[in-house]
This record gives C-alpha cells, structure tokens and sequence, in this order.
C-alpha cells in the first residue's frame, strides 16, 4: 500500500478517492522482482473510465517559495525514471507512465471560495500536476551525478505539466456538451 506516513501520498490517494477514480495503491516495502533485478516500484496504479490505465510515481514539493510565487519543483530520481520506464513496457500499450507533482501550502488565513483548484487535507491545501514520462524524458536535464537526479527545466515543465483532472477521464464531458448543442439544433 502506499506510504501513508508520507502526507504528499496520503493526500494524493485522497484525492483519487474523492474523484471516485478506480486505484491500486502498491506497497513500496520491497522492491518488484524483474529479470533484470529489482525494480522499483510505482505508487498507483490508476484506471479511469476513459483513457489509458496509469502508472503513477507521486512526488511531493512544496507549492510556493517564501515570496508567494510557484517555484514549479519538478526533480526526480534517476531510479524513479527507471522503474517508469520498465513498468511501462511490462504493462504494454494499454498503460502510460506519469509523475505526478503534488504541491502543498498552508491554507491562507482567509477562506477561498470553492472551486479555487485546491484540496484540502489533514490541515493543508494540495494541487495536483503531472506530466507524461515521455514528455519528462524527452526536456530533462541533470541535477549532478552525484544526486542521481534530474528535472525538467521550470519553462519546458510548466509548457507540458497538466491538471491531474485532464489525465483522469472519467465522463464524457465533449459527449454531454455535443448532445445538448444537437438537441437545441433539433429543436429549432
């Protein structure tokens, strides 16, 4: 199961329940067997109604700087990257690698009406991002060899980073929207 100590994760798996969005959280404890020796493991998997199943590597950072602006943090693990990658080539076509970016704040000292995008958990606000491995792969860059990581840098990431709502289709909202603009076109 997922690592429910971890706020980022526990938020993130929320979230995912509240969406009523179907999910396997995997225990991250020990490590996949795979012919080529261990391999880590991803945190959900995810499997909306419409759209590719997800394998899903959630990782948290902190929402703003001490200015108040967006510091779009978006490095991870070179491990994190490889085990995307051979998850995703075990699963097949019918399944797409995501890292999904869960960024906390404090709430603010005032209330925010609803629907500003935040969700609130266990006494902070979380919004959730996430780009496709491919994409993440494709604009990354090092952090040192030493760190054995990497990121995108924040222009590329804020370019192809999406709302984790646009990888979660789960109603067909173009299909309600195209069968009311018939009916009025019908109707005339």
């Amino acid at each position: 199961m997922a690592d429910r100590s971890n706020h980022y994760e526990a938020a993130f798996e929320a979230y995912i329940r509240a969406r009523r969005v179907p999910c396997v959280a995997i225990d991250e404890a020990k490590r996949s067997l795979a012919p080529e020796g261990g391999l880590k493991s991803p945190d959900f998997l995810l499997y909306p109604s419409l759209g590719p199943n997800l394998v899903v590597e959630v990782k948290g950072k902190r929402g703003k700087n001490a200015s108040g602006r967006r510091r779009w943090e978006n490095w991870v693990t070179t491990d994190d990257l490889d085990g995307l990658v051979r998850w995703q080539a075990l699963f097949g076509p019918s399944f797409q690698s995501v890292l999904a970016f869960v960024y906390a704040e404090r709430p603010p000292a005032f209330g925010l009406p609803p629907g500003e995008g935040g969700f609130p958990f266990r006494g902070r606000i979380y919004r959730f991002w996430a780009v496709g491995l491919d994409d993440y792969l494709t604009h990354l860059r090092s952090r040192g060899p030493a760190w054995k990581a990497v990121a995108m840098a924040r222009l590329a990431f804020r370019k192809r980073v999406r709302p984790l709502d646009d990888w979660l289709p789960m109603t067909p909202v173009g299909l309600r929207s195209g069968s009311a603009s018939t009916s009025k076109e019908t109707s005339r």
